[in-house]
């Protein structure tokens, strides 16, 4: 019982070779008989001799290409039965093709058996070949369509899962904080008040960690349909909003006029997120950041500088992921925004006198093309602006 499976890998694993062997023993066989009726052969048998060679080499061609193929081990077993019974059943045709026939001399007879095994052997392993390729498709096709209903009830239970969070979750958040926010409102106890603070500060930080995962479920559920956002106008709006929010910080800016990359307006949160982390842990009385954009025809990179403490070095090759002592998102849903819209983050340099994230974004295709002409575009109007200031009016 143990040997059984043993020699069957044996046998598997040795059909290439086997095929290969049997392809270059008729060669030999071939070149026998040549030298030995070479006196002798005529047109029917170099027609024989022929089609021999071209089979032989198919056969050792074949074995070669075997190892080497796509075709698994699994199917080898089917291979090899296609083969012997190919060269069977030639060979049963041809040996009555002989008793019917009768062939005038020797070298007919070894022409026609050697022609009759040759070719069988090779049109077994043909059809055998064929057949294991077409099992291997239909597999595929079985496994992809397995993957692709898989990934539609995904789908589905995230669509489901974001109306949760949107109408069930989130309203219920908002509704217990809007109590706690009432009942600030009244006169309370230190102690109530300090308790109602509490239940209010957790319902914000709780909706900040659903509003989160609600962005996480939107970029997941289409990743394949991403279209195109202006970066830098992007960009603006995220720096001016941060400025709003934290007004004692100092964010500069060096933007293009344009940057198409390819996502949407979900990368907003990754450059809100750099911008938060980078002053809220700054000790400074007015924490300075840098945000600047460079642009190749293949991405637009983004470099978020601060001067502030920098990272620890125990934190450093763990900065970008999951954190378990605390609820936001946070870094972790920079990287997974990043890599879901086909870029990149990283910690690019830190130190007591500061650090540097750096984003990578694609850009679409064209994306030199569309710059060029909002810039030719941008220029012809400014133009046309001074033309016309320049004509006299009566």
């Amino acid at each position: 019982m143990t040997g059984e499976p043993s020699t069957r890998r044996t046998i598997d694993h040795g059909l290439p070779y086997a095929v290969s062997a049997f392809g270059g023993l008729s060669g030999v066989v071939l070149l026998s008989w040549l030298v030995a009726f070479r006196s002798t052969l005529g047109v029917e048998g170099a027609l024989g001799a022929g089609t021999v060679a071209l089979f032989a080499l198919g056969l050792l061609w074949g074995g070669w290409r075997l190892e080497r193929g796509s075709i698994g081990a699994d199917q080898y077993g089917r291979i090899a039965g296609w083969c012997l019974a190919g060269l069977l059943a030639l060979l049963l045709v041809g040996g009555l093709a002989l008793v019917v026939l009768t062939p005038d001399d020797r070298l007919q007879a070894v022409v026609w058996v050697h022609v009759v095994v040759t070719t069988g052997a090779f049109g077994g392993v043909a059809v055998g070949v064929l057949e294991a390729r077409a099992i291997r498709r239909e597999a595929e096709a079985a496994a992809n369509a397995a993957h692709t209903d898989r990934l539609a009830h995904e789908r589905e239970l995230l669509r489901y899962l974001n109306d949760l969070l949107r109408h069930e979750v989130l309203n219920s958040v908002q509704i217990v904080r809007g109590h706690a926010t009432m009942l600030l409102d009244g006169s309370r106890d230190d102690r109530t008040r300090t308790r109602l603070e509490a239940i209010s500060q957790e319902s914000d930080a709780l909706t900040a960690v659903v509003e989160d995962v609600r962005l996480l479920l939107d970029a997941n559920e289409c990743p394949d349909r991403l279209s195109t956002v202006d970066l830098a106008e992007l960009l603006e709006a995220t720096v001016s909003a941060a400025r709003d929010e934290h007004a004692h910080a100092d964010i500069d800016t060096s933007l293009p006029d344009t940057a198409v990359v390819v996502g949407n307006d979900g990368i907003e949160r990754i450059f809100e997120n750099l911008l938060e982390n980078a002053i809220v842990h700054n000790d400074s009385e007015t924490p300075h950041v840098d945000l600047s954009v460079e642009t190749t025809p293949e991405a637009a990179i983004v470099a978020v500088s601060d001067d502030g403490p920098g990272i620890p070095e125990q934190w450093r090759g763990s900065l970008f992921e999951r954190k378990s002592r605390n609820h936001g998102l946070g870094l972790y849903l920079v990287r997974i925004l990043a890599d879901r819209y086909g870029g990149t983050v990283e910690l690019a340099e830190t130190g007591p006198t500061g650090t540097t994230v750096v984003v990578t974004l694609p850009r679409p295709p064209d994306s030199a093309d569309r710059d060029e002409s909002i810039d030719t575009g941008e220029a012809a109007l400014e133009g046309r602006r001074i033309d016309e200031s320049a004509v006299e009016r009566p």
